[in-house]
C-alpha cells in the first residue's frame, strides 16, 4: 500500500477554478438574460434598479449576499449529483456505477426544477 505524502504546511492548496457561467455563456446571456437588465436578481425583491455597471444583476449589497448564499446552498447539494452523474456517464458494465449516474441525473433534473418553481413562487409573492 502506497502512503500518501504529507501535505507540507508551505505546499499550495489544491484549487479547481472553473470559468463562471457568465464568462462561458457571454454571448447567450448577452442575447438572452436570466433577468430583465435593470431588475433585481433575488427573486424576493425583484425591483426595477438603474444599475451602475451593465453586469449588475442585483439592486444592492443585500440582495447580492442573499443571491450567493443561495446559489451556493443549491450549488452544495448539486455537486455530488453531478459527479456521481458523471461518473457513470458511458459506463456500460458496471450496473451500480450506471444506477448511480442516473440518480445523480435524476437528481439534478428534478433539483433544477424545484429551485426554478421556488425562485418563480417567490418573485410572485415579492410583487404582491
Amino acid at each position: 500500500m502506497t502512503m500518501l505524502a504529507p501535505i507540507s504546511a508551505n505546499a499550495p492548496a489544491v484549487h479547481f477554478d472553473p470559468e463562471p457561467f457568465h464568462v462561458a455563456a457571454s454571448r447567450e446571456l448577452a442575447a438572452y438574460p436570466l433577468v430583465a437588465p435593470g431588475v433585481c436578481f433575488n427573486p424576493m425583491c425583484s425591483r426595477d434598479f438603474a444599475p451602475k455597471r451593465p453586469w449588475q444583476l442585483y439592486c444592492c449589497e443585500v440582495c447580492r449576499k442573499v443571491g450567493e448564499v443561495e446559489m451556493r446552498k443549491v450549488g452544495h447539494k448539486a455537486a455530488p449529483a453531478l459527479l456521481a452523474w458523471r461518473m457513470g456517464k458511458y459506463e456500460r458494465d458496471d450496473t451500480a456505477l450506471r444506477d448511480l449516474s442516473k440518480a445523480g441525473r435524476n437528481y439534478v433534473s428534478n433539483l433544477q426544477s424545484a429551485w426554478w418553481n421556488d425562485r418563480r413562487a417567490r418573485a410572485e409573492r415579492g410583487r404582491a
